[in-house]
């Protein structure tokens, strides 16, 4: 009879630890969801928040190099945004933040710079 009791609390907690369980993960997934619309309105003021390449000189290597990395952080942004929503402003124009961020990136090791990060 003793040996009963102690079971009905443990089966209590776990039935207790699978609901939290089941909970979290559902929560999690509903915090995964993505809100496109929200995150093309950031990207598009970031987008416009960019520093240009054609202002940055490569003799002046360490702001050249500041304003390859962070297009090119941009450009990874882009294609991750797309990924999630295929819908997005942003879909016509990912191959050609791709192909900035290959090109970028060659520049990048051409002038020999190193991550900020």
């Amino acid at each position: 009879m003793v040996a009963r009791r102690l079971l009905l609390p443990d089966r209590v907690w776990w039935s207790a630890a699978i609901a939290a369980s089941c909970l979290t993960c559902a929560t999690a997934r509903a915090a995964a969801k993505v809100d496109c619309t929200t995150e093309a309105a950031v990207l598009s003021q970031a987008q416009s928040e960019l520093p240009r390449l054609e202002v940055a000189s490569p003799q002046d290597r360490p702001p050249y190099c500041i304003t390859l990395e962070t297009i090119m952080a941009f450009a990874g942004r882009v294609q991750a945004h797309v990924a999630h929503c295929p819908n997005s402003q942003y879909a016509p124009a990912a191959v050609d933040w791709i192909k900035k961020r290959a090109d970028y990136s060659k520049l990048f090791a051409q002038y020999r710079c190193k991550r900020t990060r």
